[in-house]
């Protein structure tokens, strides 16, 4: 009976050494910082039957891959967990998944050693080459190099120097708002109920998509002299209280009467069969006013707007921040900005020439 060693997730016993197809690279790989690479125990041997030990405590499954060199879909699976314990949505960890998959089915590195710079840099050449945007091909860039930096904080063999790639620059947009006559279309589309509720909501607040589809009914806090809404898990996963106009908060009432007065959901905004409003709901709104204004609506473009308008009315800068919910100026600057009509007031009396 000839004895064999099960591998756990395609390593060798030894990472940087050895005969296998990551051995002769292994003294180059390492974990962030210049940790050691991740060395996981090895299993205890197979039975005389041939057939593998069950994974228990303490004891990794065996994953198939080449010997000292993990597959990147087997670490994918413990990334994506990772990210759920950390609470991150729903819908971002399917970001994650989707951009992953894609990479995974059309490109070329199937193992860790083989996601080089050279390999990152060839894909994303491949994809601008497909004619793919700037925002899709940074948005693969950001994934990949997001996968890379976690495998080097948990000890795994990743080549540094794909640490120290740079992203591709996309191009900065003119950043669109909505006029007044825009808006009093948009208004105008909206039906009575909760689709003129969401669009108040996100012109009056400046809050996310995701944020508005996540309300429900005790975030909206009265107590008679200001209103607010909470979001309890903006984006980050942070806490905020935006403040609510004396219109909103009229209009926020009227609603909660009129049209939602005896359902026993919690949620805020509801459809007419009483099922919560999610994204899909909000984005079919958005389409069938669209055909009826003639534009597009998108409700990032209501974000600009009400933080344009928060500005240019004389709204400090701070609390502007803070309302969004950023962590720094850089991005509530990304958002502001100074349209035509900005830009040259007063512009002769200031002129040199």
């Amino acid at each position: 009976m000839v004895e064999k060693t099960v591998k756990p997730l395609g390593f060798s016993k030894t990472v940087g050494g050895g005969s296998g197809r990551g051995g002769a690279r292994g003294s180059a790989l390492v974990g962030l910082g210049g940790r050691p690479a991740r060395q996981l125990p090895a299993t205890p041997e197979r039975t005389g039957s041939g057939a593998p030990p069950r994974a228990g405590a303490g004891q990794p499954a065996p994953v198939e891959g080449f010997e000292g060199d993990p597959r990147i879909d087997a670490l994918l699976r413990e990334w994506l967990l990772e990210l759920k314990v950390m609470g991150r949505s729903s819908r971002t960890i399917e970001w994650y998944r989707q951009k992953m998959g894609w990479y995974l089915r059309t490109g070329q590195a199937q193992t860790l050693s083989e996601l080089t710079p050279f390999e990152l840099k060839r894909y994303l050449g491949e994809l601008r080459d497909r004619g793919l945007a700037d925002n899709t091909i940074h948005g693969f860039f950001e994934v990949l190099k997001a996968f890379a930096n976690w495998a080097a904080r948990e000890g795994y063999p990743v080549d540094p120097a794909v640490l120290r790639v740079r992203g591709p620059q996309v191009a900065q947009k003119e950043v669109e708002t909505y006029s007044a006559d825009q808006i009093a279309a948009i208004l105008g589309a909206a039906a009575p109920g909760w689709p003129e509720m969401a669009v108040q909501i996100l012109l009056g607040t400046g809050m996310r998509l995701s944020e508005l589809c996540a309300l429900s009914l005790e975030d909206f806090e009265d107590d008679g002299e200001q209103a607010f809404l909470k979001i309890k898990r903006g984006k980050g996963a942070k806490f905020r209280r935006v403040p609510v106009s004396s219109r909103l908060r009229r209009e926020l009432v009227r609603y909660v009467n009129r049209h939602r007065s005896d359902s026993p959901s919690s949620q805020l905004l509801l459809l007419g069969d009483g099922r919560p409003v999610g994204f899909v709901s909000v984005t079919e709104l958005f389409r069938r006013i669209r055909a009826k204004v003639g534009f597009g609506v998108r409700a990032h473009r209501f974000r600009h707007t009400f933080a344009t308008e928060y500005l240019r009315s004389g709204g400090e800068i701070e609390r502007l921040r803070r309302i969004l919910g950023h962590t720094s100026y850089v991005m509530v600057m990304r958002y502001v900005h100074l349209d035509k009509g900005d830009l040259g007031r007063d512009f002769d009396e200031h002129s040199p020439f």
